[in-house]
């Protein structure tokens, strides 16, 4: 379950990073939206490595292929607006992040890959935080308004709860998993004794 929702969070969090860097192309310098670019496509790649890594464990191939593919599509869709060397630097970030998340979901032990999950997904949606920030920073500056983050509390706001849903399903799963494994150690426990 948690690795449904930390996928949906990085879709919907990229998808709407992708749409508020689109919609203000033309009024963000250079540097920024390399910037932009560089960060969105390593840092959602690497979660959607982790989480293909984790899911096809067995196939380090194919979790490989689907996080540089997702990388690569990110960084693409962040430059593309802007210019080829801002396109560049996104498809290179998205598909290193994207290799390096599924060689670490890969290695992971199968039942102890949460706590590196949620804490990706945690530095995601900081680095989310701080794009748009860095977004509203910029096009506040050049309209020459001192009130530089009237937009970002909504995003303060979101990000809060999506970190707290992020925690309780990592919690209620790691709950579960521990009351299988204790079940487990008593039949394991009770057959042994049954056998002697």
């Amino acid at each position: 379950m948690i690795l449904t929702v930390s996928a949906l969070l990085v879709l919907i969090y990229s998808g709407i990073c992708l749409w508020k860097v689109y919609r203000n192309r033309n009024s963000l310098g250079n540097m920024t939206r390399m910037t932009i670019a560089m960060v969105l496509g390593m840092i959602s790649s690497l979660d959607i490595g982790l989480i293909a890594g984790v899911v096809f464990k067995s196939d380090l191939s194919l979790s490989t292929i689907i996080a540089m593919s997702f990388g690569f599509i990110v960084g693409f869709l962040v430059g593309k607006p802007t210019n080829l060397l801002v396109t560049v630097e996104g498809v290179a970030a998205g598909i290193m992040g994207g290799m390096m998340g599924a060689m670490l979901g890969v290695m992971l032990p199968h039942d102890n890959f949460r706590f590196i999950l949620v804490f990706l997904d945690i530095l995601f949606i900081l680095s989310v935080l701080s794009i748009v920030f860095l977004i509203n920073t910029e096009l506040e500056t050049k309209k020459d308004n001192s009130n530089l983050f009237p937009h970002s509390y909504p995003w303060i706001i979101t990000s809060v709860i999506s970190t707290i849903i992020i925690f309780t399903f990592a919690h209620l799963e790691t709950a579960s998993v521990g009351d299988n494994n204790q079940k487990n150690r008593e039949q394991h426990h009770h057959q042994t004794m049954d056998e002697k």
